[in-house]
């Protein structure tokens, strides 16, 4: 009984309750006041316990409830991942902003070392032009005295009044050898120089290779002679009569090749072979390999030869196969190098093959028709483009080098104007010429030589020096031009600066032709035959052509 009783009692608690509940549902709905999640889970009790007591709108409140409490959650959810993602976006933007406060740092480092760069290579840029102008105007003042000196060491050779001794003729001789290889040295120098620069010109004109190989072979036979070599010259029919390259250049290569040559051949001979290159070799160059014909200029000797781990070496500048102070061969190293470095620039190559003690074989490859220079490969040290001038020389019909005046002497009994402010120059060529039957006068600076022109009209011909105070030869060149009863009268440049651009400016200036100190006696007298037999007509066009 009382068991009964107490659960009477117990569900009478829990109705009481559950109708406090409906009580509150009702007010709440009425209020549209949604439930907490507490009274969700409340309300969630009373729905499993007394589902058919509550009325269908509280069940609808709590439902409303039970989404109301879900989109909250699900708003919290989005709001926690909106913080965290907001929380990701200002750690990257602080991350940005250092990268972009590092690029600056690095950006301006970058803007310091440009303009580092641009200082060092503008001071870099002064420093070479310095170097030039000093190596112009250091080769200006050593070939100055030097083109005197040789002149007249080879009037003394010559002994044509015969009051000289053969001792003293011979002491000449050598005066004009060390003359010679001094000159040799300088231009040396100066090439290197200007092949580091890229201020190498190259002048392409037409040559003929018969006259090339003779030029060779009697400059080149009495010093075999001399020690007693063989020194032997073959033209091979294949090749073309003529070439279109730079003749001075080239005569330059094979000139060192055939003084290493004789140099280094104690006995036996020194063979010079021109041919058509065979198809079979193998150029370093893709260019040589495509190109077809080439021409082989073949030099080899029966001399000591070089060792295997020496034949890189040799073409590398101030470097050489004996180095020791007690050498027996003396140099500078600097002939190979040069060598090849101009081979490149007229679009060539240098071959090498040597057995130590049985004698070496240097081929220069050369295409037939100049198109350009070579880049440099295999540690060549030819760096930046060649500028190439194929300028239209003014002397291309002028006698060959080496080749003998036929006939009347044009130099007899004409009057030939000498401007130069070096009195040392003035008598060398003076001494010169009065030998073959010209009359000279002279003038030490431009505006004097104009002077000696308006009072002798009669001259024939100018030598012009360059580098003069006052007035230079160039601008003398220019004034003399203008003056038209000499605006056809043939006026020879000479000069001892020989940088880039001074035949062209020369030429520009209306020069005639441009020949550099020190000179070759017999050269230059065959130049000035060359003109004096032209006449003044037929200077006046190649001036203007050369112009």
């Amino acid at each position: 009984m009382i068991r009964e009783w107490k659960r009477l009692r117990d569900w009478a608690d829990t109705d009481a309750e559950f109708q406090r509940w409906l009580t509150v549902m009702d007010e709440r709905s009425a209020e549209s006041d949604l439930l907490s999640d507490v009274r969700v889970a409340e309300a969630q009790r009373w729905l499993v316990e007394r589902s058919d007591d509550i009325p269908s709108g509280i069940v609808s409140f709590v439902e409303l409830s039970q989404k109301d409490i879900k989109l909250k959650i699900e708003a919290l959810k989005a709001q926690d991942e909106l913080r965290r993602s907001n929380a990701e976006l200002e750690e990257k933007a602080a991350l940005l902003a250092r990268q972009n406060r590092a690029i600056e740092i690095q950006n301006f480092q970058i803007e310091q070392a440009r303009k580092t760069l641009e200082e060092r290579a503008e001071q870099l840029a002064v420093s070479s032009r310095y170097k030039s102008e000093f190596l112009a105007n250091t080769s200006h003042e050593l070939r100055t005295p030097l083109s005197s000196m040789l002149v007249l060491a080879k009037l003394l050779t010559e002994n044509a009044e015969g009051n000289l001794t053969s001792q003293q003729v011979e002491f000449a001789r050598t005066i004009h050898g060390a003359g010679s290889a001094l000159l040799q040295l300088i231009n040396n120098i100066l090439d290197v120089s200007k092949v580091e620069a890229g201020r190498m010109d190259i002048h392409p004109s037409q040559l003929s290779v018969p006259k090339l190989v003779s030029y060779v072979e009697s400059a080149f036979a009495p010093l075999a002679q001399d020690k007693g070599l063989a020194f032997i010259v073959e033209l091979d029919p294949g090749v073309p009569q003529n070439l279109r390259t730079d003749e001075q250049r080239l005569q330059q290569v094979l000139g060192n090749l055939l003084s290493n040559a004789v140099k280094f051949t104690p006995k036996g001979e020194v063979r010079l072979r021109v041919a058509p290159a065979p198809m079979s070799i193998e150029y370093s160059d893709a260019a040589l390999r495509e190109a077809g014909d080439l021409i082989a200029f073949q030099i080899t000797d029966s001399g000591i030869g070089i060792p295997p781990d020496k034949l890189e070496v040799i073409f590398e500048a101030f470097r050489q196969v004996d180095g020791t102070t007690s050498r027996k061969h003396g140099g500078t190293g600097l002939g190979l190098s040069i060598c090849r470095d101009i081979a490149r620039l007229l679009g060539g190559e240098i071959h090498v093959d040597s057995e130590l003690g049985k004698g070496s074989t240097f081929t220069l490859y050369l295409p037939p028709v100049y198109s350009g220079p070579l880049a440099a490969s295999d540690g060549g040290v030819v760096r930046r483009p060649v500028t190439t001038n194929p300028v239209k020389a003014p002397v291309a019909d002028l006698p060959v080098w080496g080749q003998k005046w036929q006939g009347e002497d044009p130099l007899v009994g004409v009057k030939i104007l000498i401007i130069d402010d070096d009195i040392r120059n003035v008598f060398a060529l003076t001494s010169v010429l009065e030998r073959y039957g010209s009359t000279i006068v002279y003038a030490e600076n431009g505006s004097e030589g104009i002077e000696q022109l308006e009072r002798n009209e009669d001259v024939a011909l100018v030598l012009m020096d360059i580098m003069m105070p006052e007035m230079d030869g160039w601008a003398t060149t220019s004034t003399i031009r203008r003056m038209p009863q000499f605006a056809d009268l043939p006026i020879v440049a000479l000069t001892a600066k020989v940088m880039r651009g001074d035949r062209e400016k020369s030429i520009a200036s209306g020069a005639s032709d441009y020949v550099a100190k020190p000179f070759d006696v017999d050269r230059l007298l065959e130049r000035l035959r060359g003109w004096l037999s032209r006449g003044r007509g037929t200077a006046a066009d190649s001036s203007a052509e050369g112009a």
